[in-house]
């Protein structure tokens, strides 16, 4: 079925319950919301120019050019970073389906207002909504031997089962332990030196302590697990500075313990004990698998660098034209007994089926109105006002009763309400 004209860009404000259902001519439009899939969100997860190319910079601002404090470990030679992991290109195909609860709202509104909706700036709404969707990564079926692992618990997902463990540890242990503080007697003995996390400041204490191999793990798996432990080790430095030391013997007073929540009764353990008893219990937590559907969140904060760049790759044309996205909320609109149509070459969803009328066959008042828009599509309610009730104040009694043989002809399809006010009258299709 279609109507007789395009949709003007002229817009009327309408309150949704949830979504902004108040779509703004092409002309109008804002750049796109935030991209949930920008380097900010992903650490580490592409190449990125290196920030000190920027400081040596010839354009640099000379107020800018302020000597730099020497570091007390400044005597020590840096050493060299290990090379970054190469992300590689996977055989998976990544697509984005409407999340079913933002889905399901979106349907209500569509009843309510009882409008038609562009399909295609719908499915912009929902891929640009942060949690308005779901990602599904499929291996290609020319890939046989490639295969990804899911987490059960949070539907993360890696391209491999060492990045699959490495999640688990670093998400998962909380799930099962219950972390705690507790303060001890600090450390006897003495001590040259303490090792220290440049990027943090936090101290681990002496490269010899027995502590120091634990507080290390601790603080990489909650902190830097984007990184390898290799590549988060280059950023250790070992002071010698005894009020460091002092003050790492005072924070070593607070000692982690680990309780396990299924049996608060049972022995705590330290993080090295929680981690050798975590990691019998994670062969069932996650399973191999050729299709994957990940929530949006989950999918916006992936650890796996190589998935992390497919999914950016088809957001970021996804995001300018939601194609992926259009195909699956057509197919699920239809299931939910919704109806699309063509206004010129525009896709539009409603809840009412479209019926044409001949005014002959009506009463006068309503024959009116539909000869009226059949010569004038793309009219407002104001306007039809204007020109079939002159004399009458738009904000009276008598305008709104002269406008209610709207409501029904919109209720039974024959005239269709758009989503920015304005009235069509639809037209039959033409059989061939």
């Amino acid at each position: 079925m279609e109507a007789n004209t395009p949709v003007q860009d002229d817009q009327k404000d309408a309150k949704d319950v949830v979504l902004d259902l108040n779509f703004v001519p092409q002309w109008a439009r804002k750049a796109p919301g935030e991209n949930h899939y920008s380097d900010r969100t992903y650490k580490d997860s592409g190449p990125r120019r290196d920030r000190r190319d920027d400081r040596r910079s010839p354009r640099r601002d000379s107020r800018d050019a302020r000597p730099r404090p020497p570091r007390s470990d400044r005597s020590r030679p840096e050493r060299p970073l290990p090379p970054r992991e190469v992300i590689r290109e996977i055989p998976v195909t990544v697509t984005f389906l409407p999340e079913q609860k933002r889905l399901a709202s979106l349907v209500r509104q569509i009843h309510h207002t009882r409008r038609a909706y562009p399909l295609m700036d719908l499915a912009n709404l929902m891929i640009h909504d942060a949690e308005g969707y779901l990602v599904k990564i499929e291996v290609n079926k020319d890939a046989p031997e490639f295969a990804m692992f899911q987490c059960k618990r949070c539907r993360a997902v890696a391209c491999s089962e060492e990045g699959i463990v490495l999640h688990l540890m670093s998400k998962h242990l909380s799930d099962v332990y219950e972390k705690e503080e507790i303060e001890t007697e600090p450390p006897a003995g003495q001590f040259v030196c303490v090792a220290r996390c440049r990027k943090s400041g936090v101290l681990l204490g002496p490269p010899n302590h027995h502590s120091y191999t634990d507080k290390l793990n601790e603080l990489h798996q909650s902190r830097f697990s984007h990184l390898t432990l290799d590549e988060y080790k280059c950023n250790i430095d070992t002071v010698r500075d005894e009020e460091l030391i002092e003050q790492w013997k005072q924070e070593s007073r607070k000692k982690t313990i680990y309780k396990l929540k299924s049996d608060p009764e049972a022995e705590p353990v330290d993080l090295h004990k929680a981690e050798v008893e975590f990691k019998l219990k994670i062969p069932s937590m996650y399973e191999e698998t050729l299709r994957a559907i990940v929530p949006s969140k989950v999918a916006q904060g992936l650890e796996d660098r190589s998935i992390v760049q497919a999914i950016r790759r088809v957001w970021s044309k996804e995001s300018h034209f939601p194609l992926s996205m259009s195909f699956a909320m057509r197919a699920a609109f239809r299931h939910m007994h919704l109806y699309l149509f063509k206004a010129g070459k525009i896709n539009f969803v409603t809840h009412i089926k479209a019926n044409p009328v001949k005014p002959e066959d009506t009463i006068d008042s309503i024959a009116e109105v539909l000869v009226f828009l059949k010569e004038n599509p793309g009219s407002s309610r104001r306007h039809l006002l204007e020109i079939l009730h002159p004399s009458l104040d738009p904000k009276s009694k008598e305008a709104l009763d002269a406008l209610q043989p709207l409501s029904w002809l919109i209720e039974r399809g024959h005239i269709i309400e758009f989503f920015n006010g304005t009235l069509s009258v639809p037209i039959r299709q033409r059989r061939r």
